[in-house]
């Protein structure tokens, strides 16, 4: 099959941001990443008694007294530690790729789910339990995008040489060990309320499709497989989605063309580099062209 060890897509040459910040695109990823790193700062701030960074997170009996933004504010508390940094930088590269997909808004809306609905269940389970758990940290939330990414992708090559698939059985088979070590329960069943949110949540919005055996919810997802489709509508959607991605991408081009002229004004054209200049090349072969139809 073309394409099965490859997970690029036609937006991976950037991401549509919310908004700018100077020259940083603040994408869904970037801005959940720049969250973290407040955090850490935050934590590492409030010395040991992290009177804040209690406030935040999830503690079951808490919720269920009435602090209910404690469903959503629980990924946002952060430790200090080389560990934190290091999954800050795997969620950035295969959040980006996530989000390259699916598009800003619908992948934040799976990353409201790997947060709530984790969440929920831990709370509405510890009624039951005497067991008690306090989640926090984007660890979590980041298992359920690099599941999601798997599941997407599973014959992405990470190093070295090992599929996506194997990390992602390695990584959760670890952590439900780690869990059963600790005679957590709670712990458990908020892994596997993470995996299956992360599943069902990219079979229903439309992706994942190799994975038949993972049900796909009616939520409004787009199914790329959509054989209940009379022809007419099949073609209408295939010519509207790729009038959008060329849409999009000219914009991207534009506002990359538009950088690189600005430095050539502010630095000069030696400034640019190699890259730089061959993409300043191409585009302008390409305004050639189009002005030679």
């Amino acid at each position: 099959m073309p394409g099965r060890y490859s997970y690029t897509s036609p937006w991976s040459r950037g991401n549509d941001p919310w908004f700018r910040i100077g020259q940083i695109d603040v994408t869904t990823t970037v801005g959940l990443i720049g969250f973290g790193i407040i955090s850490v700062f935050m934590w590492a701030i409030e010395g040991t008694n992290h009177e804040i960074s209690r406030k935040l997170f999830l503690a079951p009996q808490k919720v269920l007294d009435g602090e209910i933004w404690r469903l959503l504010t629980w990924p946002l508390v952060n430790q200090a530690s080389f560990w934190t940094i290091f999954l800050f930088f795997i969620l950035y590269m295969l959040g980006n790729q996530l989000e390259n997909l699916m598009g800003r808004r619908t992948f934040l809306y799976l990353l409201l789910a790997l947060t709530v609905i984790p969440a929920l269940v831990v709370t509405l389970a510890s009624l039951s339990n005497s067991d008690s758990i306090g989640l926090y940290g984007l660890r979590f939330v980041e298992l359920g995008v690099l599941i999601a990414f798997a599941a997407q992708f599973p014959f992405a090559r990470f190093w070295p040489g090992i599929p996506a698939w194997g990390i992602v059985s390695v990584i959760v088979g670890l952590q439900f060990l780690d869990a059963l070590q600790m005679r957590s329960g709670l712990h458990a069943l908020a892994l596997l309320s993470v995996a299956l949110t992360a599943l069902l949540g990219m079979r229903s919005l439309g992706y994942a499709t190799e994975l038949h055996w993972i049900p796909a919810l009616p939520i409004g997802g787009k199914s790329r497989n959509q054989s209940h489709e009379r022809p007419k509508r099949k073609k209408r959607f295939k010519r509207n989605h790729l009038r959008a991605v060329s849409d999009f991408r000219d914009r991207h081009t534009e506002r990359e063309i538009d950088q690189i002229l600005d430095q050539v004004a502010d630095d000069g054209i030696e400034s640019l580099s190699k890259e730089q200049r061959k993409r300043l090349e191409q585009h302008s072969k390409e305004l050639r062209k189009r002005r030679d139809r």
